[in-house]
């Protein structure tokens, strides 16, 4: 799995039956993903901006963590909420903004689009790596590699693909693509 600044819900029903659930934090370099012949999963990553109150994201940096499940709930915060289905994941995303379980942090959204009026250089920091466990030069390297990559399955030539995407040149392109998706460009390109 590629380089992610967002967290995702996660949801797996075992051949057995068995449901678990939990949260995955951002990630800066590609990870693998676990998963057991028979088993269904599915999930839902959340904006960059969204935060879980009490659950850190510099702490959940490349890791995971567990909700504990039990008879059809999950418990997420102080509050027990039906497992959803992968057909009602917006709706169950919708209902945690109204329990409150997930916010929306206005200030952070503010902060990644530009707009920083009103906040020091120090104070903005500390705010968008608390909300979403990276720095906003780390959120913005990740994604101009995801646009990078998005262009090569296009077909666009690696050259012109660091030119659009503001990469210095070719190799910066290639560096960024082995750290973040574990790919160079040319194995990207042989793969689509």
């Amino acid at each position: 799995m590629p380089a992610v600044e967002h967290w995702d819900l996660w949801f797996t029903r075992a051949a057995d039956g068995e449901l678990r659930a939990g949260i995955a934090g951002p990630s800066i370099g590609h990870r693998w993903i676990r998963s057991t012949v028979g088993e269904h999963s599915w999930g839902v990553q959340l904006k960059t901006h969204i935060v879980l109150p009490g659950v850190r994201k510099d702490l959940l940096l490349g890791a995971e963590q567990q909700f504990v499940v039990e008879d059809g709930f999950i418990t997420l915060g102080m509050q027990a909420v039906p497992f959803p289905e992968f057909e009602d994941l917006e709706s169950f995303v919708q209902g945690l903004l109204e329990l409150d379980v997930l916010r929306h942090d206005h200030a952070v959204q503010r902060m990644l689009t530009g707009d920083d009026a009103g906040y020091s250089t120090r104070r903005r920091q500390r705010r968008i790596r608390a909300a979403t466990g990276l720095t906003r030069k780390q959120i913005e390297q990740v994604s101009r590699a995801r646009e990078a990559y998005a262009l090569l399955l296009q077909g666009v030539p690696p050259i012109e693909c660091a030119e659009r995407c503001g990469f210095a040149d070719q190799a910066h392109l290639t560096r960024s693509l082995r750290v973040f998706h574990g790919q160079t460009p040319a194995q990207v390109l042989a793969g689509r």
